[in-house]
């Protein structure tokens, strides 16, 4: 046998091994019943940074009205983070509606040095008075019972820290292969918090306890980055409070949010996800995107030279069957917990785009400047 071939079956193993475990990971977590108490309604400050969400903001507010938890026991805070758009005439519009529901604004134009999305969710944090924050998205739509969900879950488990569940939106079929990646990796982050290694989670539906994040600094030392409000925040949690990290397994505690519609907004989404991955302290997480990229990128050559040669395709294939099959695994109890079985039936179109997509997405995301709601961003 070659040493390519080695290699290739190699990565293959690795592969299978690795989603294998997260699989496992998935199906080990319990899922959560909630059983809700007054003594179960902590104090939650829901913070949403926008810019630019004109469109979203009514859809936005009207929703959390439908909320079905005291509203004593809770309050949403606004930040429009420098929007060039009517996005604070359209948040002022609906507070004056609707005066009796908890809205707060903060413009961050108005506050000096505040320039980056970090910078101004800790400004929100540090003005709140609440003992949890909750940290969501101005495109998402939230269960009616999303705050007593993760209440009772928070109060039950003791827990420090909390990432519930997100799903893509979806109406067409570049849409539907958006949210079988992202079931995918939503599966992966639980997976990885409940096998006691956290890598990735995110800000859609995270809650966290606000003495914590001060406990931990916050954001401080990586300020200066564009994207991993949640993730980097997820390590250091964890990192100090290991037993009291949790994934929430309950629809009650679901965020849906929208999927992308063109392939630019894809693409600059992905960008900024993938561009913090050169920043994670834990190399292990680092080791992985490293052999997931080498596996991927030794499908693509072996099935390029097998054109030439049989033996090549035959790895080729291999490899990409091995793929689909642990990749299954994983991404059908994830969208049946979404009740949203169908979703696996793009799992082969999507395959061979997937294959593309992270080879080219792994080395663009760290090359040059994107655009990311207006801004440049590096």
């Amino acid at each position: 046998m070659h040493y390519w071939e080695f290699f290739s079956l190699l990565l293959l193993l690795f592969y299978v091994g690795l989603i294998g475990t997260f699989a496992y990971g998935w199906f080990s977590i319990p899922e959560f019943k909630s059983e809700n108490s007054a003594s179960d309604f902590i104090r939650f400050d829901v913070l949403v940074p926008l810019r630019n969400e004109e469109a979203q903001v009514r859809r936005l507010l009207q929703n959390f009205r439908r909320l079905d938890y005291p509203l004593n026991r809770f309050s949403i805070t606004l930040i429009n983070d420098h929007s060039t758009d009517n996005t604070e005439r359209e948040i002022r519009a609906c507070m004056a509606e609707f005066p009796e529901f908890p809205f707060r604004l903060i413009n961050v134009a108005e506050i000096e040095g505040l320039g980056s999305k970090k910078a101004a969710i800790t400004y929100g944090i540090q003005q709140s008075d609440a003992d949890w924050i909750v940290l969501t998205d101005a495109d998402c739509s939230h269960a009616v019972n999303w705050l007593k969900t993760i209440s009772s879950f928070v109060v039950s488990r003791n827990a420090k820290m909390v990432y519930a569940p997100v799903m893509f939106g979806s109406e067409n079929t570049f849409q539907h292969m958006q949210a079988l990646e992202f079931a995918g990796l939503l599966g992966i982050g639980a997976a990885a918090i409940q096998l006691k290694n956290p890598n990735m989670c995110s800000a859609a539906n995270l809650c966290f306890s606000k003495t914590v994040f001060a406990e931990v600094g916050g954001y401080q030392d990586k300020m200066h980055l564009a994207s991993g409000d949640d993730e980097f925040l997820l390590h250091k949690v964890f990192k100090r409070y290991p037993n009291q990290v949790f994934f929430l397994k309950n629809r009650d505690a679901l965020v849906v949010t929208d999927a992308n519609s063109t392939l630019r907004q894809l693409s600059d989404q992905r960008r900024r996800w993938v561009s913090k991955s050169t920043h994670y302290d834990n190399r292990y997480i680092t080791a992985i995107l490293i052999g997931a990229y080498l596996f991927n990128l030794s499908i693509l050559v072996n099935l390029i030279l097998g054109i030439w040669n049989l033996q090549f395709l035959r790895i080729g294939v291999a490899q990409l069957l091995g793929k689909a099959l642990v990749e299954f695994s994983i991404l059908f109890p994830v969208v049946h917990f979404f009740k949203r079985p169908a979703l696996i039936l793009f799992l082969i179109v999507a395959e061979p785009f997937h294959i593309l997509y992270v080879l080219i997405i792994g080395i663009w995301a760290n090359l040059g400047a994107y655009n990311w709601k207006g801004r440049q961003q590096k």
